[in-house]
């Protein structure tokens, strides 16, 4: 699978944005770099984003990094939304009026990158609102991408609120398969992260009030209404509600969105009290409280047990606040070309940068 750490991964990429919605350049792609999934550092241009959006809402959010299945390329996809230049929320009906296009950029090594470009991927869906919150996963047995995002449809709902999460599938980023919607609830649903475990089930996470996490052998699997218990691997099945391993009763979708599920390096996979290698992360914004992220490890998706979970409270995320964004597994080679081009100008970082 491209997302996933290889044998020669030594580093991570996190692909950003802050969030804060003060200035244009607020809504745009940042980057920052660890070499433990611990300590970052943020990556910049004189101050400035490493990418920025001159096509449709020439603003960007939720930015989600692929590396290619061929392991040449990578692709970047962004939502095309910039709430400073709707004037803030109050009035933006971004959610009725948005693009129903995606934000791309394609990069051969990490610094040098295509200019952006717009894909429609929802506006064949009956009165589609925007396209937010793109993720993308290399399904392996398919030799394609599925690509799923949220849009919010009167038309194409069928039960409860109307932002569901839609898929379509594609080889290149550039054709795209007509969309399916995917998961409809009765609450919004927003934000869906998923990964293949190595049990061989996926795992996603979504926020949908509930913060359910649900598994799968088929990914394509179509969710509509409640939840389904039957544990049945062509379906996608409610495991356990995300709160249930911490018996915190704020880990809901009032206080955490915006989830990301990656994998750590072997090499940075610290053992549960069991042995077993926290090989997962799972990340949650902590949209209620503005704290930006709150970082968790586990060795089993699949399992509720506390034993098989922890908060990693010794993640420091650095300087810039870092909202919807990806981590992704990175060479060591990737790692200093991306130190070497976007430290050079920009000395001063939260962090003394190592390697």
């Amino acid at each position: 699978m491209s997302e996933r750490a290889q044998s020669n991964t030594t580093g991570y990429l996190f692909v950003y944005f802050t969030g804060l919605e003060k200035k244009s350049t607020d809504e745009q792609i940042y980057f920052a770099i660890s070499h433990d999934g611990c300590v970052w550092n943020d990556l910049q241009t004189d101050g400035n984003p490493i990418l920025s959006s001159t096509v449709g809402e020439r603003g960007v959010r939720d930015s989600f990094l692929v590396r290619a299945a061929d392991g040449k390329h990578f692709y970047l996809i962004a939502t095309d939304l910039s709430i400073f230049h709707r004037g803030g929320w109050k009035n933006s009906n971004a959610s009725e009026s948005g693009s129903t296009s995606l934000v791309i950029w394609e990069s051969e090594d990490l610094v040098h990158w295509t200019a952006p470009r717009l894909v429609d991927v929802a506006s064949t869906i009956p009165d589609a609102g925007m396209a937010w919150a793109p993720e993308a996963l290399w399904i392996e047995s398919d030799q394609q991408y599925m690509v799923y995002w949220s849009t919010r449809s009167e038309a194409d709902n069928h039960v409860g609120d109307p932002t569901n999460v839609y898929y379509a599938t594609t080889t290149d980023f550039e054709v795209f398969s007509d969309p399916v919607l995917w998961i409809d609830r009765e609450h919004s649903v927003i934000d869906t992260t998923m990964i293949q475990a190595d049990d061989g089930y996926f795992y996603r996470a979504s926020q949908d009030g509930m913060l359910m996490i649900e598994r799968t052998k088929n990914p394509y699997a179509v969710s509509i209404g409640e939840y389904n218990h039957s544990d049945d691997p062509k379906q996608w099945t409610a495991v356990y509600e995300f709160k249930k391993p911490f018996a915190n009763p704020q880990y809901i979708g009032e206080y955490l969105e915006g989830p990301e599920l990656f994998f750590y390096n072997p090499s940075d996979a610290r053992p549960d009290p069991t042995g077993a290698a926290m090989i997962y992360g799972l990340m949650w914004d902590q949209h209620k409280t503005g704290n930006g992220y709150l970082p968790f490890r586990s060795s089993d998706l699949g399992s509720s047990d506390p034993i098989h979970w922890e908060l990693a409270s010794d993640v420091d995320f650095g300087s810039l606040k870092k909202r919807h964004g990806a981590i992704l597994p990175i060479t060591e080679d990737e790692y200093k070309r991306l130190k070497t081009s976007f430290l050079r100008e920009n000395p001063a970082s939260s962090h003394e940068i190592q390697g």
